[in-house]
């Protein structure tokens, strides 16, 4: 492939009913599928998301890609985790070689001959093959492993400048009325005009997938989307579609294809700040303190204060004996309190009227 060519886009047209979600930090323009959604308000910078154990599936994961039965996150927004059944992908990780799949790009090996003088296998555009490392067949490749181990195979692919052609496909068996996830891991090969692809399913495009160009070659980005079968049922093709028409370029490596059952649930995430309560240090008066007095910035607007005595009863804010208050502040609209805060208060007697005698 010559990187100098002039770079060509093609627009895409993305499906709005079925969005595509990419990670990392893909949190908005979720698909929930079956689960119903969960709204999680936290008093805190961070939350620790659960996953649930749904009978018939398994294999807890992410919107991000991450793996496991929980998620700590650090930003308010939509997240969603999902578990999926038994993937329907034959060869998904492409353990077994150039099988159990098509594709209209032509295959190359090892022992193909070089088409041009120096740049290795995989110069044409318009042709892919399964290995361990992009750079054994094409110079101007990167060097790196694939997605699940760093050893295994991958899928590598010199993009051609052709919309619509088809890079993978299998036809699988689905089930009527069925929720399906449809995800893959993919990364560039050289940094050169990303690929552009779309998840295909009998036909039919479900989204787009856009290699970043922020990410370094060999940095593996997670691509997801979810379709119900409706009505649809038996044998029907699944792809991944060239969508990019840049002969400069366009070369991407793909890995881990999952096709398979999901159960999904969007967990919708408010973080609230915590308030911070400033008093004022230890007070004395006669007779009486009000203890709101020793509240720097009061403001009944915004919060509640909960006040308390040395054995932790609940009182008024006025006092008539001498101890150490406990004060707590409270946001009226998200519940979140502050750290407790102790302030020392001495009530001295109010000196006795002095007696007036007559003349």
């Amino acid at each position: 492939m010559l990187l100098t060519k002039p770079l060509k886009w093609a627009l895409i047209s993305a499906v709005s009913a079925i969005p595509v979600v990419t990670a990392p930090n893909a949190i908005t323009n979720l698909v929930r599928p079956n689960g119903t959604d969960t709204t999680i308000n936290v008093c805190g910078t961070s939350a620790v998301l659960n996953a649930q154990n749904i009978t018939g599936y398994s294999n807890p994961s992410w919107n991000d890609g991450s793996t496991g039965m929980t998620k700590t996150v650090t930003a308010s927004g939509t997240y969603w985790w999902q578990e999926t059944g038994t993937n329907i992908v034959t060869n998904g990780d492409f353990s077994s070689g150039n099988s159990s799949f098509t594709s209209s790009y032509t295959y190359v090996t090892t022992t193909t001959p070089c088409p041009t003088c120096c740049c290795g296998k995989l110069s044409l555009e318009g042709t892919y093959t399964v290995g361990t490392n992009p750079n054994t067949y094409h110079t101007n490749f990167t060097a790196f492993g694939d997605h699940s181990s760093g050893s295994g195979n991958m899928l590598i692919v010199n993009g051609a400048s052709t919309t619509g052609v088809t890079v993978w496909k299998e036809n699988i068996t689905i089930t009527p009325n069925t929720d399906y996830v449809f995800s893959v891991w993919a990364t560039s090969a050289n940094p050169s005009s990303p690929a552009i692809l779309n998840f295909s399913i009998n036909g039919s495009a479900l989204g787009t997938i856009s290699l970043s160009s922020a990410v370094s070659d060999g940095t593996w980005q997670y691509f997801t989307t979810t379709w119900n079968s409706g009505s649809t049922s038996g044998t029907v093709p699944i792809a991944l579609v060239n969508q990019n028409t840049a002969a400069s370029g366009n070369d991407f490596a793909v890995d881990d294809i999952v096709f398979a059952p999901v159960y999904r649930r969007n967990m919708i995430v408010n973080l609230n700040p915590i308030p911070v309560l400033s008093l004022t240090g230890a007070q004395s008066a006669c007779g009486g303190y009000d203890l709101t007095k020793t509240i720097n910035g009061y403001d009944t607007t915004t919060y509640t204060y909960i006040f308390k005595d040395s054995l932790g009863n609940v009182i008024t804010n006025a006092v008539t004996q001498s101890g150490t208050y406990t004060i707590i502040e409270q946001n009226k609209v998200t519940g979140c309190q502050s750290a407790p805060k102790t302030v020392t208060i001495t009530i001295n007697p109010t000196p006795a009227k002095p007696g007036i005698t007559s003349l």
